[in-house]
């Protein structure tokens, strides 16, 4: 957490007649005060401009270095194994529907819906009973969501239509759950056993939350204003 990204990508598609993406400190090797300027040639150079981000650095070279010691094939196997787990059991759940259900070759990062629960109230239950961490939504993929929802044209033109009125109730989507393979067979064991009674139990452990149409969440009856007031304690001296 908390590390850069990497891009990697052949140099010879780099075309260095435009400038970087993101001009400024570092990028230029001069200036005049007539408009003049010339950036460096060096690709790396011209598109990292600014205060090089240290420590996100360092940390991705942690990680990086961490998949070397572990061993990439001692990664794949761990992953095809979690994966093929987790398929197997939650395809026996009832009213539970992993996406694209067909392809099983795949990194252990599973998207699933349950018939009757709204996906960001399923996110809710998985942290609040469990504290398990998923993502709810459409994963910054909603044309592919379409696809996989069955969603027709018509169905979608009614629902941005409501979206473009701030109302969200209607707005597809499903869990994203992202497993590791360093998680243990127990920690994977615990997620799976957590899903299948969120499966069981949500429609009565629902009458503890309250919905919001403009924001699409889930608010716990007990305090609705408990995430406003924690993140305030974090800027408290």
């Amino acid at each position: 957490p908390g590390s850069s990204g990497i891009l990697i990508f052949d140099r010879n598609l780099y075309d260095s007649h435009f400038s970087p993406d993101q001009p400024g400190g570092g990028t230029v090797k001069w200036t005049n005060p007539w408009g003049e300027h010339s950036f460096y040639e060096d690709v790396e150079l011209r598109e990292d401009g600014g205060t090089p981000p240290f420590l996100q650095t360092i940390k991705a070279a942690l990680a990086v270095k961490l998949k070397e010691q572990i061993g990439a094939d001692v990664i794949a196997a761990r992953e095809k194994e979690i994966t093929k787990k987790v398929f197997s059991r939650l395809k026996n759940i009832s009213g539970l529907h992993i996406l694209a259900s067909n392809i099983e070759d795949r990194l252990p990062v599973i998207s699933f819906y349950i018939d009757g629960l709204h996906y960001n109230l399923g996110v809710r239950l998985l942290n609040d009973r469990f504290g398990i961490q998923v993502r709810g939504g459409c994963s910054c993929a909603g044309t592919y969501g379409h696809y996989l929802l069955h969603v027709s044209k018509q169905l979608s033109h009614r629902i941005t239509e409501m979206i473009e009125h701030h109302d969200l109730s209607e707005k597809p989507g499903w869990i994203r759950m992202s497993l590791h393979p360093v998680m243990t067979d127990e920690e994977i064991e615990y997620i799976i056993e957590a899903v299948k009674e969120v499966s069981a139990n949500f429609k009565s452990w629902a009458l503890d939350y309250v919905y919001d149409p403009h924001e699409n969440n889930f608010c716990h009856i007990s305090k609705p204003t408990y995430e406003a007031e924690v993140v305030d304690e974090w800027f408290e001296l």
